[in-house]
């Protein structure tokens, strides 16, 4: 990476989303990060929290006993690292995590951080027995690790991770990546399910956040607290024996969980997700929507979808790996008894950024300091107010945000759905100039061209794999400044953002 000033921010805009996806909540957000607390994988009801306590969620009940005991179906959940048949299983949310100098996010009883992990130069290093020292070197472009777990209760079960390069760092060195490697199977009298521990706490069955398979089906759905099996609904949970017998622990395919189903009944009615939606450039390929906090299904692409009455948000619909769509401030439909609901969304787009003025402050920091000299009236320059941005944002018409998921993120933590677009257009001028105006962001100020790249002509460079966000001194003006911004996208179409800023001291 050449010898060039880069900004450092002091606050980023980040959004909710579940893929934490919460990974279900519409964050997409980071539901897998390593260095988390791991959950506590011994449940036995449904939704016990961090740090131990129980806790409801609508659509949940009381089933310890009568008619739901008599109907409930149950099977064992057998462990299985066959990466043969888990590789050809696609899921709704990220399934990866960087390892970034931090902690495999398994339960650990040594460590509650989990088990340590970190990237060197040529080699990613782990901590496999729990007592945070490296024992295990990754040298090569993948490895499998395995590992021992050990639950509250005392039972030990096997665990298996994929450590593997997943790209380069600014200095060109692997950017190492773990994710899970194993899974559970339940034989039921209903179907055969795999679950998934997408979010590698060691439990598998986190709603939101981990994943079902059904049958022989390829592609996983959230794991979430209601599933639709042959056009039936099931409420589902997976629960841990809270004693384990001297010879259920001498069996090694025991793993003391079990899936639990009750049929369940809701009235129902129809969704089209597909009818009003004016895509981006594709076609939706996977479309995951969520009631509450915990129920999540995975709805029709062609057409009308049955889905039990409620509220329902976006989790995440996937047009290609990289363009994804989420909303988390309001339901996108509300299904009710008998009735067809089809959203309006995707088209028109437009961009969304947070700009504000402000002081310069302290942000600048020239990378390396040695080989760039500042201008002599520096500090004039930090004390001057700037037009500031946040990272843009693409939503669409119904105000649902289009992103790419964490795969695609620099190491700022910054990705647009649209590689393709590295640079946008900025027009500062103040409010009631005349067009034929110079901008005030393009006077040629000494200081901008001193501390910015003398091409970054938009509000954001991309130079690999960096993106830098956009600012600009505004040294003698003072009032209300109109900032706008464009860009063209071969995703999106055209994309634009206009607002009124008052520049003051």
């Amino acid at each position: 990476m050449p010898a060039i000033s880069k900004i450092i921010f002091i606050s980023i805009l980040s959004c909710a989303c579940l893929m934490g996806i919460a990974n279900a909540t519409d964050e997409p957000a980071d539901d897998n990060q390593a260095g988390d607390k791991p959950a506590d994988p011994v449940r036995v009801v449904i939704n016990a929290t961090d740090d131990g306590t129980n806790t409801s969620s609508p659509g949940d009940s009381d089933d310890s006993n009568g008619a739901e005991d008599a109907d409930a179906i149950e099977a064992e959940l057998v462990y299985s690292d066959d990466w043969n048949i888990l590789s050809k299983i696609t899921t709704p949310l990220p399934t990866f995590t960087q390892i970034n100098n931090n902690y495999v996010t398994l339960p650990n009883p040594e460590n509650k951080k989990g088990f340590r992990c970190t990237a060197e130069p040529g080699k990613a290093r782990l901590d496999v027995d729990g007592d945070d020292e490296y024992e295990t070197d990754i040298k090569g472009k993948e490895q499998f690790v395995a590992y021992k777990i050990k639950y509250p209760n005392e039972l030990q079960a096997n665990y298996k991770i994929r450590v593997f390069i997943s790209g380069k760092t600014p200095g060109n060195e692997p950017m190492w990546s773990y994710q899970r490697a194993c899974f559970m199977t339940a034989k039921t009298s209903v179907e055969t399910f795999i679950l998934i521990d997408d979010n590698t706490n060691g439990y598998y069955g986190d709603y939101g956040k981990d994943a079902i398979a059904i049958g022989s089906s390829k592609e996983a759905s959230p794991f979430s607290s209601v599933i639709r099996v042959k056009g039936k609904f099931y409420k589902v949970e997976v629960r841990t024996a809270e004693e384990i017998t001297a010879t259920d622990m001498k069996n090694p395919k025991y793993t003391g969980m079990k899936l639990r189903l009750v049929p369940h009944s809701d009235e129902t009615g129809k969704i089209n997700m597909v009818k009003n939606l004016k895509p981006p450039k594709g076609a939706a390929q996977s479309i995951v929507v969520r009631r509450g906090e915990d129920t999540f299904f995975m709805v029709s692409n062609k057409g009308d979808d049955i889905l039990p009455v409620g509220e329902y948000f976006l989790v995440s619909a996937i047009f290609t790996p990289r363009v994804r769509a989420r909303t988390s401030e309001k339901p996108i439909a509300t299904i009710e008894a008998g009735k067809t609901v089809a959203p309006k969304w995707g088209a028109p787009f437009k961009l969304e950024i947070s700009a504000y003025c402000e002081k310069g402050g302290t942000e600048i920091i020239v990378i390396p300091p040695a080989t760039l000299k500042p201008p002599e009236d520096v500090s004039k320059n930090l004390e001057c107010p700037f037009i500031k941005t946040e990272f843009p944002k693409i939503l669409g018409s119904f105000g649902e945000e289009y992103y790419a998921p964490d795969e695609y993120k620099d190491e700022g933590g910054y990705a647009l759905a649209d590689e393709g677009v590295t640079s946008f257009d900025v027009d500062i001028r103040p409010k009631g100039a005349p067009a034929g105006d110079k901008p005030l962001n393009k006077r040629g100020n000494p200081f901008t061209d001193r501390w910015i790249q003398k091409d970054m002509s938009g509000l954001v460079q991309k130079s690999i794999p960096y993106w830098v966000t956009y600012r600009c001194p505004i040294e003698r003006y003072r009032g209300v400044v109109v900032f706008k911004v464009k860009t063209k996208s071969a995703v999106f179409g055209e994309l634009s953002f206009e607002k009124e800023i008052e520049v003051t001291e």
